[in-house]
């Protein structure tokens, strides 16, 4: 199976000498002991042996192993590249950086000239949610190698019960990791130079562990989804957690606790009577502080997820954590730097000025079923704090990502996180990858504008543990190298980006429009290559939901209207005939995506993902065909 292969990011300043690298006959690579892989990089290119100099950050090709005066430019991951006739030295910031280094003399060549390279953003990290279908694990492990090549330095994951829990939490599923294979994974990380990141949900999304009996009394109602913060019990259930996986994560610096969407919080007796009396701000936050304050005596800095602060309209409240923490606010929905309305309260209201009601254009991309609020409808207090960091002052503007500039100008660290995956509707075949490129590119320049550590791209793999899994991680891969370009290089020109992408993207892009003359130029440029089957798969995924949505169409007319005669007959007998033909091509489709994706998911998830990608245009076109059947049956009786 060939897939589509993306770039790393280009080195940002790169000028040719005249001559070529010749190895003098005594010429050696020497590298620090910490950065073999980059070592092993430069001899493979070279051919050249291989020595180890306790010199750090920096790697000699040539027969004197004395550095000379080339430095790296203080900024992350910095490095820098001199080629000469009879010596090669690359300087670096770090290991890391070595590697990246080694990575792009290997791709420029031997040809004499010098590179200066680094990024704009210290963290530029990917999300691995392992709720839904479990990935395979080669493909993990390839999918470490591949976040490197595009210069993403950290990855979140998201572990549920796909974790190596203890027997006596008895929290691990079927098809968790086994300590040897989690071992195997964070190697190729570190490898990798790849910083991990676990995340254990300390609140909500706990369906995992609510749904077993012996925690169901710590759950905040029948909806099993979230712990009750006020139940003895349900902190040192999470507290154990902590202990596992910190336990099985010792290089992790930081430790994510989530805290997002507590769908039932202040729903018990105890939580809505202390929230009648200090609100439900304050209930999350008393709770989520105690988990963050384990994680800071554990000696790592806890991460928090942010949509709580606003949802439950008192940002102010993040004060109370800790200092060590670290805020991820989260915006998928942006991909324009003027969006007129903004998320506020619980359930979540949609504000913007009176004003722009009489002037739609100023609200792009509000939801069409969304009901809007008038911000001169809230108490003085909010509208002052929207004011101030959505609407500059003004109800002119409408900045893109207000929770971002909020939670710095309260002086915390923060991590954006943007999406790639599970954001544009929870049973999706692939990503929306115009608005997704959007979002994640909008992320980068706000991030590096507001001093943000840097930015996470999530790809969600499921909404929640009783919900369908979202696209497969494969149709997000361009988006993760898309991202690493953005990250290294926030001013990085999205046209000539999406032009690096290559070929195989631009048939994606022409498949979201979803039209039949975008979709036939997809799948013909797509017969063309090696490495589009599963675009292709793709493109024939939008063809078939047109075609069940013609012939569903077709078919409850002439159910609902039996008109008579011959042409109506033979209308029918069309329709019929179309629903049929639908449904063959669907299972053909069903059993050549679960093929392409079968080195993607362990045991039968690739079976599963195919199956329910298809499940809902397949159950309309059966239930009609049967509906057809019965009223023919009717008939001839």
């Amino acid at each position: 199976m060939s897939r589509a292969q993306f770039p790393a990011p280009p080195p940002r300043a790169v000028v040719p000498e005249p001559g070529r690298f010749q190895a003098p006959s005594n010429a050696e690579v020497w590298c620090p002991q910490t950065a073999l892989p980059a070592g092993q990089r430069t001899a493979e290119l070279t051919r050249l042996p291989l020595r180890a100099t306790p010199a750090p950050g920096r790697i000699v090709v040539g027969a004197d192993p004395t550095p000379g005066e080339l430095t790296a430019p203080h900024q992350p991951d910095g490095y820098a590249i001199a080629v000469g006739e009879d010596r090669i030295e690359l300087a670096a910031n770090g290991d890391r950086a070595l590697l990246y280094a080694a990575e792009t003399l290997a791709g420029q060549g031997l040809e004499c000239g010098r590179v200066v390279d680094f990024a704009d953003l210290e963290l530029r990290g990917a999300h691995l949610d392992l709720k839904g279908p479990m990935p395979a694990f080669g493909y993990l492990l390839g999918l470490l190698d591949r976040f490197r090549r595009w210069r993403l330095n950290t990855v979140l994951i998201e572990y549920e019960d796909k974790f190596g829990y203890s027997e006596q939490l008895g929290l691990a599923g079927e098809d968790a990791l086994e300590e040897g294979r989690l071992r195997d994974l964070l190697a190729t990380a570190q490898r990798n130079g790849i910083e991990v990141i676990p995340l254990v949900q300390c609140l909500g999304h706990k369906e995992y562990a609510l749904q077993r009996p012996r925690y169901q009394a710590l759950a905040e109602d029948e909806r099993l989804q979230q712990l009750c913060p006020l139940r003895p019990g349900a902190l040192e259930l999470v507290e154990a957690q902590l202990a596992e996986v910190l336990a099985a994560h010792p290089m992790a610096r930081m430790v994510h606790i989530g805290g997002d969407e507590p769908w039932s919080l202040g729903t018990c007796a105890e939580c809505r009577a202390f929230a009648a009396r200090h609100g439900r701000a304050r209930l999350w936050v008393r709770y989520v502080r105690r988990v963050a304050e384990l994680v800071v005596e554990a000696g790592r800095r806890p991460v928090v997820w942010d949509d709580v602060l606003y949802a439950e309209r008192d940002p102010s409240c993040v004060d109370e954590l800790p200092p060590e923490t670290v805020v991820m606010p989260w915006e998928y929905a942006a991909h324009k730097e003027h969006i007129g309305h903004v998320r506020w309260g619980n359930p979540p209201q949609l504000i913007a000025p009176a004003s722009r009601r009489t002037a739609p254009e100023a609200l792009p991309d509000l939801p069409e079923e969304a009901v809007l609020a008038d911000l001169e409808s809230l108490p003085a207090a909010e509208q002052r704090l929207l004011r101030a960091v959505k609407y500059d002052g003004d109800d002119l503007g409408g900045h893109p990502l207000p929770w971002l500039r909020a939670l710095v100008a309260r002086g915390r660290t923060t991590i954006g996180a943007s999406a790639a995956r599970g954001a544009d509707g929870e049973d999706r075949c692939a990503p929306s990858w115009g608005l997704r490129l959007s979002n994640i590119a909008l992320w980068a320049g706000h991030s590096r504008a507001a001093g943000a550590l840097g930015v996470v791209t999530t790809a969600w793999s499921a909404y929640d543990t009783v919900s369908p899994p979202t696209e497969p991680m494969a149709t997000a891969e361009p988006l993760f190298a898309a991202a690493g370009h953005l990250y290294w290089n926030t001013a990085t020109e999205v046209s000539r980006l999406e032009r690096a992408l290559g070929p195989v993207w631009q048939a994606m892009r022409w498949i979201e429009r979803g039209k039949s003359p975008y979709l036939s130029a997809a799948e013909a440029l797509l017969a063309q290559r090696e490495d589009g089957g599963l675009a292709a798969l793709l493109a024939e995924h939008a063809r078939l939901a047109a075609d069940t949505e013609r012939w569903a169409k077709a078919a409850a007319f002439h159910l609902c209207a039996r008109r008579p005669g011959p042409a109506a007959a033979w209308a029918r007998r069309e329709s019929l005939s179309g629903a049929r033909r639908t449904l063959a091509a669907w299972a053909a489709w069903r059993i050549r995506f679960a093929v392409e994706l079968r080195d993607d998911y362990a045991a039968t998830g690739a079976e599963e993902v195919a199956e329910l990608k298809s499940a809902e245009p397949v159950h309309r076109l059966t239930r009609l065909v049967e509906e057809f059947a019965t009223t023919r049956e009717a008939e001839s009786a």
